[in-house]
């Protein structure tokens, strides 16, 4: 199979550079290398491909030519990861296709800005940016591109309320809305490519329900597909979510068999967001199995992607994000305008009819006295309780900041009545676990658990879910709240 893979690659650039010294370009050349990239693992040799494939149809003055290679590089900048980089893409296509009123080739680019905003996590300008695609997207003539524009949409919107970790239920709805869109698509090709990479993204959702059986279904569906359309990626991803599956159902053998079937195509294509997924997991079934060489191994090569990742994401968090905060302060000083003439008129109004009605300056007056004495004492009383509050609290996050070993001891100090509850409770609750209800009690976020703790989000995940089944708290619960409430 990597033979013909590398003949296929080999085979492309040879066609593609022979075209070139020839000079023979023709629209359907180009399309043919065009969609040969995105069957391609190796998304480096991809984006070589649409570069020159761009080139080529600038000088033939090819628009369709030039729009599908952005809509190629950006297909392999987001299996690599690199949003920012999707942006400036979608950006490219963007002014590309506004100038020739290319309703689909719009949508297309809003909705990767979509998918790139919501994997940096801005959420709220990911959604925002989703509906601009779906305002470009219902002027869409042609049927096909109407639909898979359409699905695109919905399975994006799926993938933000994910990320925000919200009610598998929320995002199964949108799931099976994108698919029945893409069943709609008559190209057999182009349908089967979309419902493929939707099936695994459906079957994860079914995981998150503990609904196993179709979370396998729609995993063999994705794997089928892909292999129809010999799309090595969609057949990654159909493994990677069987491979998860029957790692939920402690199936590990089986896992552990899917993961390793994926694992080679995910490390051609460079996808280092599933490579730690997969070393991650891997560490864990082998660790289970008592097998310390082979965890160790996963394990570290997990914790080398998770650094990679963490530095590459705040890397390119920070160049994107200056725009959007400069938005979010405009916006957030507006309505603290608004708020506070609000609070100003209310108050105005309130003291006209508190004087009209005692109609008495002097018990006014004495009034405003007694209530200026008591918000006083009470804002000393305040004070003093906030100031011993505050040391305490920013104590135990600078301990936990800082992993450091005395931070459990410091909490049970500073939340004894929840601590010994905790463990009356849950006597059986381990030091770690503790730890781990410490955090989630001061409401650390699961990206910030990973970051303090050097371990990737998935481990967080997974701690989570183990939590969760122990004390017995159902999905629909923020774990964090309930922490908070205990």
């Amino acid at each position: 199979m990597d033979f013909q893979k590398k003949l296929l690659i080999f085979s492309l650039l040879f066609s593609f550079l022979s075209e070139a010294d020839a000079q023979q370009y023709t629209p359907k050349k180009i399309d043919s290398l065009i969609a040969a990239t995105f069957r391609l693992a190796d998304r480096n040799e991809a984006l070589k491909i649409s570069n020159k494939t761009y080139k080529a149809s600038e000088e033939i003055g090819y628009y369709l030519g030039k729009a599908k290679s952005l809509k190629s590089d950006i297909s392999s900048y987001l299996g690599l990861g690199e949003q920012e980089k999707v942006l400036v893409s979608a950006d490219m296509l963007y002014d590309l296709a506004k100038k020739e009123n290319d309703d689909y080739h719009c949508s297309q680019a809003y909705i990767a800005k979509t998918i790139a905003y919501a994997y940096l996590g801005f959420f709220e300008k990911a959604l925002k940016t989703s509906e601009k695609a779906e305002q470009f997207s219902k002027k869409i003539k042609d049927n096909d591109d109407l639909y898979s524009s359409l699905g695109q949409i919905y399975a994006g919107r799926s993938e933000i309320l994910n990320l925000q970790y919200a009610e598998p239920q929320s995002t199964l709805k949108y799931d099976l809305q994108s698919i029945e869109y893409f069943k709609k698509i008559k190209n057999k090709t182009k349908r089967n490519n979309w419902l493929s990479s939707q099936y695994s993204s459906i079957g994860n959702t079914y995981i998150d329900l503990d609904d196993y059986k179709p979370a396998l279904y729609y995993n063999r569906k994705a794997y089928e597909l892909g292999k129809q359309e010999n799309d090595s990626i969609n057949q990654a991803f159909g493994l990677f979510g069987l491979a998860n599956t029957y790692l939920e159902m402690n199936q590990s053998d089986s896992s552990i068999h899917y993961y390793k079937r994926a694992l080679p195509i995910f490390e051609k294509a460079n996808d280092i967001y599933r490579l730690q997924y997969i070393y991650d997991d891997l560490a864990l079934i082998y660790e289970q199995m008592g097998d310390d060489k082979i965890y160790s191994y996963y394990t570290k090569k997990s914790r080398e992607l998770a650094d990679i990742i963490r530095k590459k994401e705040r890397l390119e968090t920070n160049k994107v994000s200056n725009s959007i905060i400069e938005e979010e302060k405009e916006s957030w000083y507006q309505n603290l305008y608004i708020f506070i003439g609000s609070i100003v008129l209310l108050a105005v109004v309130f003291f006209f009819f508190t004087i009209k009605y005692f109609k008495s300056y002097k018990e006014e007056k004495e009034q405003k006295e007694n209530i200026e004495d008591d918000l006083i004492e009470k804002e000393e009383e305040l004070n003093n309780l906030e100031l011993k509050v505050n040391d305490a609290f920013a104590e135990l996050l600078e301990l936990a900041k800082s992993n450091d070993s005395s931070f459990l001891s410091r909490f049970k100090e500073v939340y004894p009545f929840f601590y010994n509850k905790l463990i009356t409770n849950y006597p059986e609750l381990t030091t770690g676990q503790l730890q781990f209800c410490a955090l989630l009690k001061l409401n650390f976020t699961t990206k910030e658990i990973a970051h303090y703790n050097n371990i990737s989000v998935r481990s967080v995940e997974t701690r989570k879910n183990r939590l969760r089944k122990q004390l017995g708290i159902s999905s629909d619960i923020d774990l964090n709240k309930w922490m908070m409430d205990f």
